[in-house]
């Protein structure tokens, strides 16, 4: 159940193009998976409610509450040469709240949420500092080819 904020369908597109883009660059870097006979990529994007959203990061994660984003990855390549690289798991509600709280287009957000579970998808985390810089970097280029401005930029009202 998509948030009514965000036109899924609609994204469609730029979610095909962040996500050439975020191969091609994780690529470059030496990060992509090595699976050359792979010929499309596909993701599944299911939205959940905060219950549901707070009991998966509970089971999968230690951490008693709702997230915005969880991303299983599976890395299976299948017949037609389509490698299914994980689910993402996004709760519309955290979505949401925080697009509102961070003074953001909940559909700018939800391409945000969308890349950053596909590159914990291909292999990249945030627990470091560095990793995190090279993982924020890549988003924000990434998103800035699809038109959604810096999402760590501060927003500072006047």
């Amino acid at each position: 159940l998509c948030p009514a904020d965000i036109a899924c369908d609609a994204a469609l597109p730029l979610i095909q193009t962040m996500m050439a883009s975020t191969w091609q660059q994780a690529a470059a870097q030496g990060r992509a998976l090595s699976l050359p006979q792979a010929q499309q990529f596909r993701v599944c994007i299911r939205f959940v409610d905060p219950a549901e959203s707070r009991a998966l990061n509970q089971s999968y994660r230690g951490r008693d509450y709702p997230t915005n984003v969880l991303s299983f990855t599976t890395n299976m390549l299948d017949e037609a040469h389509c490698l299914d690289l994980g689910d993402l798991v996004i709760c519309g509600a955290c979505l949401v709240q925080e697009a509102a709280d961070q003074g953001k287009a909940a559909s700018d957000h939800f391409l945000h949420l969308v890349l950053h579970g596909m590159l914990h998808l291909i292999g990249y985390d945030h627990e470091f500092e560095a990793d995190a810089e090279t993982m924020e970097s890549l988003e924000v280029a990434v998103l800035k080819e699809v038109g959604v401005q810096d999402p760590y930029e501060v927003i500072v009202d006047e």
